[in-house]
């Protein structure tokens, strides 16, 4: 079976038992600290997907890890994948109960890239103008680009719309050429 297939099927049982038991909010802050500490700490990468290691060793190390700051329901899960050989799906099963957790709650992640770090009010009413747009709550991600002239570039939805000074002089000269 497809591993995204797998992840996802993962993924929703744990969802849907979270939102059993209660626990929808804290599995979904367990799930972006874990995923934190897949894209972010590289030996605790090579941890879950190395075959060497023994599923005795990787339990009692993601308990040292997790026990005191997930939730026991998160805890069982992640033993639960090592006794069943998933640990290496562990990332992409974490983002996909994110991104359920995420369409449950109405929440849009927006990407915002812009030339010049904005100020604390323009990035609220920015994000004021999206939430009534996209009729969702915002979780706006601001980064600095140095290689933009001016400008910005909004991903939303897998969508981009560009607004760079660079983009608009591209369209200005196909406009003239054509």
């Amino acid at each position: 079976m497809n591993a995204s297939l797998i992840s996802v099927r993962y993924a929703k049982a744990l969802f849907l038992l979270s939102k059993e038991k209660g626990a929808v909010e804290q599995v979904y802050g367990d799930m972006t600290v874990l995923l934190d500490y897949c894209n972010n700490v590289p030996e605790f990468d090579e941890l879950l997907n190395s075959p060497v290691i023994k599923p005795g060793k990787k339990k009692k190390a993601l308990k040292g890890v997790f026990e005191k700051r997930v939730n026991q329901l998160t805890l069982n899960f992640l033993t639960i994948m090592v006794n069943n050989k998933r640990e290496p799906l562990l990332a992409s099963i974490a983002r996909n109960v994110i991104d359920f957790y995420k369409e449950e709650k109405n929440i849009k992640s927006v990407a915002l890239y812009t030339a010049v770090p904005l100020e604390e009010d323009h990035l609220s009413r920015i994000s004021e103008m999206l939430q009534q747009e996209l009729n969702a709550k915002i979780q706006l991600t601001v980064r600095v680009r140095d290689k933009l002239i001016g400008g910005f570039v909004l991903m939303v939805d897998g969508k981009m719309i560009d607004a760079t000074i660079a983009n608009k002089l591209k369209e200005l000269k196909k406009k003239l050429l054509s």
